[in-house]
């Protein structure tokens, strides 16, 4: 066990590197799952593939068990008449029409204004340029989005495994401590709480159980990286 920086938890060091392929795999599905409602093909993947029954991340979280079972219990019964009751809840959740049910941004969740464009997402953009990732419509939709929020936490993933592999120790830490820092200070920061808003105004179990799933799959990475347990 090697020594967090101050203020986190002990981390595993091996188990939090053995993690880092699989990791890049959960959160860029997860992500996924949150940046557009589901095509009939993707749905069809899922089911086919039976993903929910071998899910890369470690799945003793209630969150995580019951994420599961709701998404491998929603994609075997998927028909495909029901795709719009799925884009219905994807637009009323995050985007309208009226007030969204679930906005999927960090800034709406954290500054007092509630409002997007705030602090937290000129904090993030920040530190997607330091691993030279960009939002795909930067100055037009906010970088803080909770779909990249997690696609970033798997490109820093990516990118410590290639480290590995490069025997880069010196990169490899980087990303591992960027992975535990941006846990902490940002997606553990407000996820759960968006996440409960998802899970609470869902009509489908796919969204429902996208939310459980997220939630676990967080506090398990973060009880491995030593950032602590996501807040209730």
């Amino acid at each position: 066990m090697t020594a967090a920086p101050a203020g986190d938890g002990p981390i595993d060091r091996e188990a939090w590197q053995r993690l880092q392929q699989p990791q890049a795999v959960a959160y860029h599905f997860l992500g996924r799952c949150f940046h557009a409602p589901p095509g009939a093909e993707w749905l069809a993947t899922l089911a086919e593939a039976r993903l929910f029954e071998a899910w890369p991340l470690p799945s003793d979280e209630a969150d995580t068990a019951a994420g599961l079972a709701l998404l491998a219990a929603y994609c075997e019964r998927w028909d495909p008449a029901r795709l719009g009751a799925l884009t219905w809840d994807f637009n009323r959740l995050f985007v309208g029409p009226g007030e969204m049910l679930a906005p999927p941004w960090e800034s709406v969740h954290r500054s007092k204004t509630k409002l997007t464009f705030q602090e937290s997402t000129l904090q993030v953009r920040a530190l997607y340029e330091a691993f030279g990732v960009q939002a795909p419509a930067l100055h037009r939709e906010p970088d803080d989005h909770l779909a990249l929020e997690l696609a970033f936490l798997a490109t820093l993933s990516e990118r410590a495994v290639e480290a590995a592999a490069r025997r880069d120790g010196e990169r490899l830490e980087g990303c591992l401590r960027a992975q535990q820092a941006f846990l902490r200070d940002h997606l553990l920061a407000w996820a759960p709480a968006c996440l409960a808003l998802v899970e609470t105004h869902a009509e489908t179990d796919y969204y429902r159980g996208a939310a459980r799933l997220t939630r676990g799959s967080l506090a398990a990475s973060a009880r491995l990286c030593g950032a602590g347990p996501a807040p209730a």
